[in-house]
Order: structure tokens, then C-alpha cells, then sequence
């Protein structure tokens, strides 16, 4: 190695290190740092201050891979070097300027074997104590003990699993005939003292256990689907199955033996700990049977678009109506509310992916729609919920009549009503009736003028809407306050556009000669009519339209009576001369006739504000 350069000899202690520590040939290090970046990210580590860190592993295809950091997914043994400080790496002190190792890609399991396979045995040996004193002998058993009994737990909650560890003198226990727990002064105190000690540890372990509760995620504040109430009842039936067998088991059988031997106070505590362990498994047991039914139905609503959700509304409703009826612990308000709140919040998650904030306020109508969509859906399910609610009676167990969903409703549906006031749509109808401002023409004497005040109402309402959309991203976050404040600040805004318009009607209005301009006027602005601020400026109007037809009517009267007087003084219909009289006639009426009915039928249509 003496006539390899600096280099190389720094990178070939790296290599040898990773090709020993995961048995691999030098080909593996050859292909390693053959590409450019992986060689690079090498040869950083030793030429510069950082990274400080290097992890070596091997990929599911066999190759090396070097990082910085330590990868999660990694299922492989990894082979770590880190720099005691952070500067570049010399050759001739590479063992001491460096940390470096293996790693399991499972530690705590790892850690978990070396300490009952190897530091409990070999510091637990008494003939290992022979020169300590016995207050260091019992001493360090004490703190084994507790490093065995804390290792074991840690491991079982990674498993989602709560492992109850037992004393120390377990072994005693095991090897012990039960008649011989015939009086205290047989038994060993420190056996004695070390099962209630280890009991105590149970019921305070086992009491948070059993606390649990699926409401816990709505408490703090997050949002939690249907199938966190299903998986919550699955792992705590599998937990306390677990815990009941560890209960069951001989080691605790001949505990429980030895504390009513003794007359020892815990005895009882341990009796009713196994009876409520028992008791809340045969509860997890009667809940996970009675959800099962319900998983399908959830599964087919997360995976359906949001409109086929509809579908789906009726079965799911009916179906739990079934579980409240029939499940024996699930049949309480604060089960019930949780699972109503939690498919709530699942169908919310679905509108999400349904609705695009970005999109949903542009005025077009692509985006009403989706908006009346979802309303529309969401109402459906308070409907369904209700009709249920009303009809709980006629599902019956047994003979007997489920009981009344007698909680307040607002438990259930309070995100859903603020998520329905949130899309409410008169956001944007209001912007699709002023953008419509842009092909508004105004004619007649003053048309000119009125169309420029038109333009700029359209020119300043872009500008706004404009602000107002690119503000309204996280609009269906319904912690955002935010995009209540811009709503309000735009409604202000708009009630001063809508006033103004209303000026411009009631001039373009007033300046119109006859009565077919003023319906033109009407059509002109159409939908514009149905705010109310620019209603109220028009509904002064409609006494004046009306008095217009009015004199309409006054006319055609008029042209009536004096065809017809002249009609009788000559004796023959002046109307119509190339035409018979009595065809010219009866056409001549149909003219009249056509000149009633036309502004007639449009004021049918009209709706007086």
C-alpha cells in the first residue's frame, strides 16, 4: 500500500471495509465507483469537511449504493463511517479520525437479541460475581432487569403490540410447585415483592391500554376516515388477544397463584384486571364482527369518483343502521357520532379530490357544476342520514326496537355545514353574471356614453376577481380564515359595482323611446337584474313598463275602432287591398293580435322583484 497514492489508499480502506463487512467481491466496489455520481459522492467524503456522514448498502439487485444518510427502506445490512471531526480524511490516520461499523436494517430487534442473548446472560452469571460485592451483584441484576423489561416492552409497541415483562425470578415460579405457596414465611419476599412490583406495572400499562379510544384522533384536531375506525378495532382486538394469552399464561397463572397463597392485597387486583381484559375483548370482538360488513362499503367510496358516491349513500346509511341495532357495544351515541363524524370527514376528502381550488372560482361554468355537485351529494347524505334517523324504529334484534339517535345533530354534520357554507356558489354566479359585462352594447341616444361606464365596471371587476382567485388556493381548508376575510372584502366590492349598474340601468331604461327598446334593455341585463342592489334600482321601473304597454294597448285600440268605423262608412275593409276582404281582414287582426301578444309574453316571463 506504500506506493498507492494518498487517494487511492484512503478510498481502499473504505472498500475493504464494506466488501468484509458485507461479503461481497471487489467487483461490487469496482461497479460502486464507476458512476459518476456515486464515485463523487465517495470522494467527497474524504476530501472534504462535509459530509460528515457515509452509509454503504446493498440494493435488491445486489449493487452497492453509498449515501449521506441512513435509508429507511433499506431491508439490508448497512456499514456506516462518521468523522470525529469535520475536516477531510488523511491516509495514515484513518482508523482514528473515523467511527465505523455495521448495522442492522433492523436495530431495535437487533438490539433486542444482543441483550437477551448476550448482555443478560453474561452479566446475570452469578459466577461472574464472585469477586463483587452482593449489594453490586443484586444491583446490577436490578438494572437488567429493568433494561430487559423496557427493551421487551419498546419492542412490542413497534409491533403494535403491548408485551407485559415479567419478574425476574420468573424461573422460580415456573420450577415451583403451588403447594408449596402455603404461608408467607415459605416463600421468598423478594419473589413476593418482585410479582406485585411487576403487577403494579401491569395495571398501570394495561390502564392506558384499555382507555383507548377511537375518538381520540377527533380530539386532537385531525380528520380521521372510516378506516382509522377499522384499523383502531382491528389492532386493538389483535393487542388484546395478546394481552389476554400473556394473562392466561402459565408464568401468570402461577403469579396469581402465588399472591392468593401469600393473601397478598394484589391478588384481587390481578382478577379484575383479567376480567376487564376479557371484558374488552369480547367488546373488540363484537365491534370488529359487526364492522366488518362496512369495510367493503368504504372501500367502494374511496375508490368511486365523487359523483357514483351517490350510489353508495343508501347501503352505507342503512348499514350502519343495522350495526347500531345489532352490535351490543357499539349501540352508544359516543360510538355512533365518531363513525357518522368519520364518514363525513370521507366523503369531505373525496370532494377534495373532486373539487380544484385553483380552478373552482373562475366563473366558468365547468366549476358551477362541480360546485352544485357537491352540495348537492353532501345534502343528499344529511337527507339519507335524517330519513334513517326517523326510520331507526323498524330495524329490531331479538324483538326489540333499536333505540333513538337521540344526540344533537350538529355533533355529526359541524365540518360538513361549515364545508357547505364554504362552496356556497353565489361567489360564483355573481362573478359569471359581471363578466358577461364585456358583450353588454348599450343603444339609443345616450348608448355610447353608458357602454364606456359598462367597459370600465368590466375592466375594474377582472382586476378584482383576478386578486381574489389567486388568494383562493387553499380555499377548502377550513382553518384558512383567511379566505373568509377575502369573500367578505369581495361581496363589498361587488355591492359598490352592482349599485352603479343600477344607475346605468335606470338611465338606459329611461332614455329608451318605446316599449320594445325597454325590453331590450331588460334582455341586455338579464341575470345582472337578479342582484338585489341592482333590483332595487330597477324594481321602480316596472310601474313605468307596465303604463307603457298600457298606452300600447291605448293604440292598437285606437287603430281598431277607426279601421272599423272606416270599414262601416264605405261599406268595405280598408285593410289589406290585394287580398279578400275577408282573408285581409282576418289577417289584419292577426297583425294586431301578434302586436299584444309579443310584449305580453314577455312580461310573463318576467319576475317582478
Amino acid at each position: 500500500m506504500d506506493d498507492t497514492p494518498t487517494e487511492d489508499r484512503r478510498l481502499l480502506f473504505l472498500q475493504e471495509h464494506v466488501l468484509r463487512a458485507l461479503i461481497l467481491k471487489p467487483e461490487s466496489w469496482s461497479k460502486c465507483v464507476s458512476g459518476e455520481e456515486t464515485r463523487q459522492l465517495v470522494q467527497d467524503f474524504v476530501d472534504k469537511s462535509e459530509p460528515k456522514t457515509l452509509v454503504v448498502t446493498v440494493t435488491a439487485a445486489g449493487a452497492l449504493q453509498p449515501a449521506n444518510s441512513i435509508m429507511s427502506s433499506s431491508k439490508n445490512k448497512v456499514v456506516y463511517f462518521v468523522k470525529r471531526n469535520q475536516t477531510a480524511l488523511r491516509a495514515e490516520s484513518m482508523k482514528d479520525s473515523m467511527l465505523y461499523g455495521e448495522l442492522s436494517y433492523a436495530p431495535l430487534q437487533h438490539f433486542c437479541g444482543l441483550v437477551e442473548e448476550v448482555v443478560v446472560p453474561l452479566l446475570s452469571n452469578s459466577r461472574n460475581h464472585t469477586a463483587w460485592p452482593q449489594v453490586v451483584s443484586q444491583d446490577i441484576r436490578h438494572h437488567l432487569h429493568t433494561l430487559q423489561s423496557n427493551v421487551f416492552v419498546v419492542c412490542g409497541c413497534v409491533q403494535g403490540r403491548t408485551l407485559l415483562p415479567f419478574p425476574g425470578e420468573a424461573k422460580k415460579l415456573e420450577h415451583a410447585a403451588p403447594e408449596k405457596y402455603n404461608s408467607v414465611e415459605t416463600v421468598d419476599k423478594c419473589l413476593i415483592h418482585s410479582v406485585e412490583s411487576v403487577l403494579i406495572d401491569w395495571i398501570h400499562e394495561l390502564h392506558g391500554v384499555l382507555s383507548r379510544d377511537p375518538s381520540e384522533e377527533l380530539l386532537r384536531g385531525t380528520h380521521p376516515t372510516p378506516q382509522t375506525e377499522l384499523f383502531f378495532w382491528g389492532n386493538r382486538l389483535a393487542d388484546l388477544e395478546c394481552i389476554y394469552s400473556q394473562l392466561t399464561s402459565l408464568r401468570a397463572q402461577k403469579m396469581a397463584t402465588l399472591l392468593v397463597a401469600v393473601e397478598s392485597s394484589y391478588a384481587h387486583s390481578f382478577n379484575s384486571l383479567l376480567r376487564d381484559v376479557l371484558q374488552a375483548l369480547e367488546e373488540a370482538r363484537d365491534i370488529c364482527a359487526h364492522l366488518k360488513p362496512l369495510q367493503c362499503l368504504f372501500e367502494k367510496v374511496e375508490a368511486a369518483q365523487f359523483p357514483e358516491i351517490r350510489i353508495h349513500i343508501a347501503p352505507l346509511m342503512h348499514t350502519v343502521c343495522l350495526l347500531w341495532a345489532h352490535s351490543h357495544f357499539y349501540c352508544r351515541p359516543a360510538r355512533i357520532v365518531v363513525l357518522l363524524q368519520e364518514i363525513c370527514n370521507l366523503l369531505l376528502q373525496q370532494a377534495h379530490a373532486y373539487l380544484v381550488p385553483q380552478e373552482l372560482w373562475r366563473g366558468e361554468g365547468q366549476s358551477l357544476v362541480k360546485l352544485q355537485t357537491t352540495l348537492d351529494l353532501l345534502q343528499l347524505f344529511r337527507n339519507t342520514y335524517n330519513e334513517c334517523k326517523s326510520n331507526l324504529s323498524q330495524y329490531q334484534k331479538n324483538g326489540h326496537r333499536a333505540p333513538p339517535w337521540d344526540f344533537p345533530p350538529h355533533l355529526v354534520f359541524i365540518q360538513l355545514d361549515l364545508f357547505m357554507q364554504r362552496l356556497n356558489t353565489e361567489v360564483v354566479v355573481t362573478a359569471m353574471n359581471l363578466l358577461k359585462l364585456e358583450k353588454l352594447e348599450i343603444g339609443g341616444v345616450k348608448g355610447r356614453i353608458l357602454s364606456q361606464h359598462v367597459q370600465i365596471l368590466h375592466q375594474n371587476f377582472v382586476e378584482l376577481y383576478k386578486n381574489f382567485t389567486e388568494k383562493s388556493c387553499a380555499c377548502l381548508d377550513l382553518n384558512n380564515t383567511e379566505f373568509d376575510a377575502d369573500v367578505r372584502r369581495f361581496k363589498l366590492l361587488v355591492e359598490d359595482t352592482d349599485r352603479r349598474l343600477g344607475a346605468i340601468f335606470c338611465q338606459a331604461f329611461d332614455s329608451a323611446p318605446a316599449l320594445e327598446h325597454a325590453f331590450k334593455v331588460l334582455d341586455m341585463f338579464g341575470s345582472l337584474l337578479d342582484h338585489p342592489l341592482v333590483a332595487a334600482d330597477a324594481v321602480d321601473r316596472y310601474p313605468t313598463l307596465v303604463s307603457m304597454f298600457d298606452q300600447e294597448l291605448d293604440r292598437i285600440r285606437f287603430i281598431y275602432l277607426k279601421c272599423l268605423q272606416a270599414a262601416n262608412q264605405l261599406a268595405w275593409s280598408p285593410m289589406n287591398k290585394n287580398m279578400p276582404p275577408v282573408a285581409g281582414g282576418l289577417r289584419w287582426v292577426q297583425e294586431l293580435r301578434r302586436r299584444i301578444q309579443a310584449p305580453f309574453s314577455i312580461f310573463r316571463k318576467l319576475s317582478y322583484p
